[in-house]
């Protein structure tokens, strides 16, 4: 049996437009199946732009996807060009984070926030009508990629609705860690529904932590992963999963990460560093991946390290094709023996 990327038969993605994507619409390039607003779900769902994106992936094309910072996860299934409802779906537009990440976003602007606001206002009106059947069909729901569930007023609302809607969803939670504790999950009433939590955290140290996050609380966020890893290890949580986004600032502690990952029984799930913001600057400073970054080498030799083999440890693909830049290593080379 062949592996297929499962997004595109498994997956969708609602966007506060009404946008349907397959999974995050940067990953696909802005390749929509179609607007929830305009036409029913079914119509979208396996309509003529649905299918031509599935036959593409039958086919091992993905010449819709955004391979820059996707890399497709495959799995052994018998792909069909028209699909059944979606077994997930998820919820990425509601921005509202209580921090910053510095590779992350910039400040947003009152406009924009009005904005998102009136988008939100149509979902929450429509949802009755438009999301019920969806959700009452599908496993799981995740979010939130693009900020902070308990961050938000609009998310949590979600979360209940969807939970009296379909009393057996799960969830898959995307969270900075901050205000995930024990309290927050019981008023929301996730106790009984948390499937895979992830937990965006770059850093096992305060000191580079606060360098990555602003208005972070990294003691708050160590006390509530502790507690999360206590869900898991009871079997409340199937899946811990900690996060780390690979920079110059913080990548001699990707093995401490692994180690801490082992000892809470959680993941750690490391990506290279994907621009999000437009600065040029803060890309070339930070990201290490780059051939160019003077740090390159140093974090190539040290992915060779075993530890990055545990059962606990996972590498994008990206990182774990990175190879020695062998020019600079000649042109350093060149310059100790001028010495």
């Amino acid at each position: 049996m062949s592996k297929f990327c499962k997004h595109p038969f498994h997956t969708i993605q609602i966007q506060n437009t009404g946008d349907v994507y397959c999974c995050c619409c940067y990953w696909t390039n802005f390749y929509s199946f179609g607007n929830i607003f305009e036409k029913s779900f079914d119509e979208i769902w396996n309509g003529e732009k649905a299918k031509e994106f599935r036959k593409q992936f039958i086919e091992n094309n993905y010449k819709y996807c955004n391979l820059e910072v996707c890399d497709p996860f495959l799995h052994e299934f018998e792909p069909d060009y028209t699909a059944d409802y979606p077994k997930k779906v998820e919820f990425s537009y509601d921005r509202r984070c209580n921090v910053r990440c510095i590779f992350c976003r910039n400040e947003k602007n009152k406009e924009e926030e009005e904005y998102n606001r009136q988008k939100e206002k149509r979902i929450e009106e429509n949802f009755d009508k438009i999301f019920t059947p969806i959700i009452q069909k599908a496993e799981v729901v995740e979010l939130n990629s693009a900020g902070e569930l308990f961050a938000s007023k609009h998310s949590i609302e979600i979360v209940k609705k969807i939970i009296k809607i379909n009393l057996n969803i799960e969830f898959n939670i995307i969270s900075n860690g901050i205000l995930f504790t024990k309290e927050n999950i019981d008023a929301i009433g996730l106790d009984k529904h948390l499937n895979t939590v992830i937990i965006s955290m770059h850093a096992t140290t305060e000191k580079t932590y606060n360098k990555l996050v602003e208005n972070g609380n990294f003691k708050a966020l160590m006390k509530n992963v502790k507690y999360l890893s206590e869900l898991k290890k009871e079997g409340s949580i199937r899946n811990l999963q900690l996060n780390f986004v690979v920079t110059a600032i913080n990548y001699k502690e990707m093995k401490d990460f692994v180690r801490l990952a082992r000892e809470l029984d959680a993941k750690a799930f490391f990506i290279n560093y994907h621009r999000q913001i437009d600065s040029d600057e803060l890309m070339n400073r930070l990201d290490i991946s780059l051939t160019s970054h003077p740090q390159y080498n140093k974090l190539v030799k040290m992915l060779k390290n075993p530890i990055f083999k545990e059962e606990c440890c996972v590498l994008n693909d990206y990182l774990k094709e990175l190879k020695p830049n062998k020019k600079k290593l000649t042109n350093i080379l060149k310059d100790l023996f001028k010495k």
